[in-house]
């Protein structure tokens, strides 16, 4: 061989090497080794977090969890912390559809894969940064409990109701959300007397309560998630108004799903998600990409079954067979 063929053969090798070393999901663990991300601490994630442990412990992966409490700034030094240990994939719950932008730049910088579950960036950044989004029909989940909210009022209501709102609108599903609760709402005649950010427990109670204060003669709450139920529930009680005010709610979890179970509860309907199959499903999704392997589609969409006051027993099956481990 030439010296020229020789210094050109160098060449590819080293060139093959660097591009072997920076393409993504080409596994440099054993066990693959995936850091997640949680937005907040609540039921949901609570049981996202189980779906994910199982999808590890069948997939042969190792994973390291930490929770964001909704704050970017720990978001990025999770992130931080996992360029720095390599992991082979990141699954996370974006805290912000701006104030993650930088943080998922950093990891799409580094060639490692990435998988939004719950809550991402908007599009089209999330498929130009994310390797798949593993989420509900969020415009369906809206309309849905919309359309419900709308039925009650017409045939309870006499057609027309004061409703105020408890809403998570900062995070782009919960405007999907929004849209699909509007779009079924449009034909019934609502007077929104107030609406608010509130979507973690203990920070949405006392606003439930201050808005129900002002506007004690609200007839429906409409919420966008299961943290709103609960405080929306809370007020409604601490306030005296048991029996007269409905709640409509989007999202489930075992305190949500016995509210429902209640005889004369003022819980009468929420859709919601499948926070197990979310977790599986983004983890599943982690390891292919680990290994190399495609994600399939985008867009992973989970069940989003239903639970009414009228028929209890949809939520003591979900009681029955709630994920715990």
């Amino acid at each position: 061989m030439s010296r020229t063929a020789r210094t050109l053969a160098a060449t590819l090798l080293t060139l093959t090497a660097i591009t072997t070393a920076c393409a993504p999901g080409t596994g440099s663990h054993a066990r693959p080794k995936i850091g997640v991300v949680e937005l907040f601490s609540n039921p949901f994630f609570a049981e996202a977090r189980a779906g994910m442990e199982k999808a590890a412990a069948e997939g042969g992966a190792d994973l390291v969890i930490n929770n964001a409490n909704a704050d970017s700034a720990k978001e990025a030094g999770f992130v931080t912390t996992y360029l720095t240990q390599k992991v082979d994939a990141i699954v996370l719950s974006a805290v912000s559809p701006t104030g993650s932008l930088a943080t998922l730049h950093r990891i799409k910088a580094a060639h490692v894969p990435v998988v939004c579950y719950d809550t991402c960036v908007n599009p089209p950044d999330d498929q130009q940064l994310v390797d798949a989004f593993v989420t509900s029909d969020n415009r369906g989940l809206g309309a849905t409990t919309g359309r419900q909210a709308a039925t009650y009022i017409k045939d309870e209501l006499g057609g027309s109701a004061k409703a105020i709102m408890l809403t998570c609108e900062e995070f782009d599903v919960c405007k999907q959300r929004r849209a699909g609760l509007d779009a079924e709402l449009a034909g019934a005649h609502l007077d929104l007397l107030a609406e608010q950010e509130g979507y973690q427990v203990d920070k949405a109670t006392p606003i439930a309560n201050s808005m129900l204060a002002a506007h004690p003669d609200t007839q429906v709450i409409i919420v966008e998630n299961e943290d709103a139920i609960l405080a929306a529930a809370t007020a409604v009680k601490a306030r005296g108004l048991t029996g007269k005010v409905a709640i409509f709610g989007i999202d489930i979890d075992p305190q949500v799903a016995l509210l429902i179970t209640q005889p004369a509860t003022d819980v009468k309907w929420t859709t919601g998600q499948s926070p197990f199959d979310m977790g599986y499903q983004a983890v599943q999704a982690a390891i292919a990409r680990a290994h190399g392997r495609p994600a399939g589609d985008f867009y992973h969409y989970t069940p989003s079954p239903t639970f009414s006051s009228a028929d209890p027993a949809s939520a003591r099956n979900y009681l029955d067979s709630h994920h715990t481990n």
